[in-house]
């Protein structure tokens, strides 16, 4: 027998399971953490630091991972897995890739996403490669919950569920008191369904005085995330986690910011981008008083986790932002 065994300081996952282990986020090395130098940080000359979260770094290549994987495990311990065969969910990106993986792992065998009307050809292609089923019949997310009610059926309600929240309460929130050594002052994060800011926040601020910043989209031309209008459809109670905001981002300043930080090597998305615009906006809000952010240290630091890469997107940069903004972006 080979002596090749799972570990986690050599990220290597063997065994029988291998694969649950590896999709597990509390068995992976954490998520990197990467701060922003001062060319990309107006304010690192005042004693603000930014870093970036990079979850789009999980084995899936998105955040959504730890949702899922937390709404899979508390479903599986209460005994609503029993006898399921097919999952469905009102999700057309990170959320719906990370069900597909996880669904085939907990013995479920189909895969059905609810998807909108205009989604693009490429994306359903990549949903139906690797075995979903795209559904785009009207209703969504209340079509899904009542689908979920079938015998045999199951509806992991990522907008409604607090599993959800409490995936980020568990793996993310604790991953960045420790990569921060404790000294973060501020959390700054996109809200879609309000799981990770919430999560995120419910761990952290029982640990160390901070503040918590929501940011929303404008329109709906930012993947991920939502309009506040969109967000009267979610269950979660995302206000409650917030200290201040949210911060409302053009479509153009998200894409700008994304593609400023994929050229310099951090291939953050747009809801990454508008987080981090959020973010830039909240500190000139506060007109160089930043005394109630402080650390021991005397410094603000700052946290934005991104939630997904550019790589979905990379045919919305030159139709959102004009010739001289992408000039601008990469200079």
């Amino acid at each position: 027998m080979s002596e090749i065994n799972s570990s986690a300081g050599l990220n290597v996952f063997a065994g029988e399971h291998s694969l649950l282990d590896f999709l597990d986020p509390g068995k992976a090395p954490p998520t990197p953490m990467v701060e922003l130098p001062p060319e990309l940080n107006p304010y690192r000359d005042r004693c603000i630091r930014v870093f970036l979260k990079l979850q789009y770094m999980t084995p899936i290549f998105n955040g959504k991972l730890l949702a899922s994987r937390s709404l899979f495990e508390e479903a599986q311990a209460e005994g609503r897995l029993d006898g399921v065969h097919t999952l469905v969910e009102n999700s057309s990106g990170n959320k719906i890739f990370a069900d597909i993986f996880l669904a085939r792992l907990f013995g479920i065998k189909n895969v059905i996403a609810s998807v909108p009307r205009d989604i693009p050809p490429d994306k359903q292609t990549v949903l139906e490669l690797f075995g979903a089923t795209c559904d785009k019949t009207a209703g969504g997310i209340e079509r899904c919950r009542k689908l979920g009610r079938q015998a045999g059926w199951w509806n992991p309600a990522q907008y409604h569920e607090d599993a959800n929240v409490r995936g980020s309460e568990r793996w993310l929130g604790p991953q960045i008191l420790e990569q921060t050594c404790g000294e973060i002052t501020l959390l700054c994060a996109g809200i879609g369904t309000g799981g990770t800011i919430k999560g995120a926040r419910d761990y952290l601020s029982v640990q160390v005085p901070m503040r918590t910043i929501g940011v929303v989209p404008a329109t709906d031309e930012v993947p991920g995330t939502r309009t506040l209008r969109r967000l009267e459809e979610v269950g979660i109670e995302w206000r409650s986690a917030l200290d201040d905001g949210p911060v409302v981002v053009e479509a153009l300043e998200a894409y700008f910011h994304s593609l400023r930080l994929c050229s310099r090597g951090i291939l953050a998305g747009p809801s990454s981008g508008m987080a981090l615009a959020g973010l830039f906006k909240y500190l000139e809000r506060l007109v160089g008083d930043f005394s109630g952010l402080w650390n021991d240290n005397g410094e603000v630091v700052a946290v934005v986790p991104c939630p997904d890469s550019c790589m979905l997107y990379l045919d919305k940069y030159s139709t959102r932002l004009l010739p001289e903004d992408m000039e601008a972006a990469i200079a």
